[in-house]
């Protein structure tokens, strides 16, 4: 009997990680080849173009960000500096993996804003990545940048 379900908590296990299931609090996680964490540069990659948007409750907002160039990590920072609204975000990588959900505490901080490093050591897919910014728990209208 305790085979059994030892069995059944590892089909479990593999299937949920086949699924593409992936949550980072304040562990890593590594899908499809992709290792998210938080970022080790505080302030962002400089070389990312912002995008300012606004999100109310139950909206869903997409960012795209066009990777052309051969790198192994590329860094995905959501801010939006407002500790009473709570944002989710999702990553969709080119080669069809999703990554997240993740929320303020994803990168270690409870401070309005998600700033992880995604890593795959075979380099990061070409092409477009979407981003999914969702207003999990939003008050009238929250500001954000990404």
């Amino acid at each position: 009997m305790t085979t059994k379900i030892l069995v059944l908590l590892v089909m479990l296990l593999l299937s949920a990680s086949l699924a593409g299931v992936a949550v980072c609090e304040d562990e890593t996680d590594t899908t499809g080849g992709y290792t998210v964490t938080p970022a080790k540069d505080a302030d962002g990659d400089a070389g990312i173009r912002w995008v300012f948007d606004t999100i109310t409750q139950g909206e869903t907002n997409w960012h795209n960000k066009i990777v052309s160039t051969n790198i192994n990590t590329l860094n995905v920072d959501l801010n939006w500096g407002d500790t009473t609204d709570s944002l989710r975000l999702r990553i969709y990588t080119p080669d069809s993996y999703v990554l997240g959900p993740y929320f303020d505490n994803a990168d270690g901080a409870v401070d309005g804003r998600i700033n992880l490093d995604i890593y795959n050591p075979g380099g990061i897919a070409k092409g477009t990545w979407r981003y999914e910014v969702y207003g999990h728990s939003v008050v009238g209208t929250e500001d954000y940048y990404i």
